[in-house]
């Protein structure tokens, strides 16, 4: 990967996750997108976006140090000026870096979440200048959000 400045950065692990964010991210030219995402196969062989990659901890206390310091790297390097996220522990060290170097920070509460906030969610709520949710019944749980319905 080169190192052009991203003012975007979209992070979220392979699957649904990123799907969404891919479709949140429709109308916009993703060349002038930065994917942080883990390195699932059928992503690595992806040549349409520019993608870094980053180990997802998935509860494990070393992966997670490694996630870490790669996530300091790479919004240190990419000095993005807008990171989106929806979702997955991968993103919680970059979404929160960001923020704290100003990055305007956008989360994006899975679709899946109809009546229950995730783990993910409930932490980046705090470090969220826009926290978009997609079922009217995390309201009560996210009072600040902005409903947009599903993606």
């Amino acid at each position: 990967m080169n190192s052009m400045k991203y003012d975007l950065m979209a992070i979220a692990p392979g699957g649904g996750h990123l799907r969404e964010i891919l479709l949140a991210l429709e109308d916009i030219d993703k060349s002038e997108v930065l994917f942080v995402t883990d390195p699932l196969p059928h992503l690595v062989k992806r040549s349409d976006l520019n993608i870094e990659f980053i180990v997802d901890p998935r509860l494990n206390p070393f992966k997670f140090v490694v996630n870490f310091f790669t996530s300091v790297y790479l919004v240190y390097k990419y000095r993005p000026s807008i990171i989106i996220s929806a979702g997955g522990g991968l993103s919680l060290p970059t979404f929160i870096f960001g923020k704290l170097l100003g990055a305007k920070t956008i989360f994006i509460e899975s679709g899946c979440r109809i009546q229950f906030p995730s783990r993910t969610g409930r932490i980046l709520y705090h470090f969220s200048d826009y926290f978009i949710i997609q079922s009217r019944e995390l309201k009560r749980n996210y009072p600040k959000s902005i409903l947009s319905g599903i993606l």
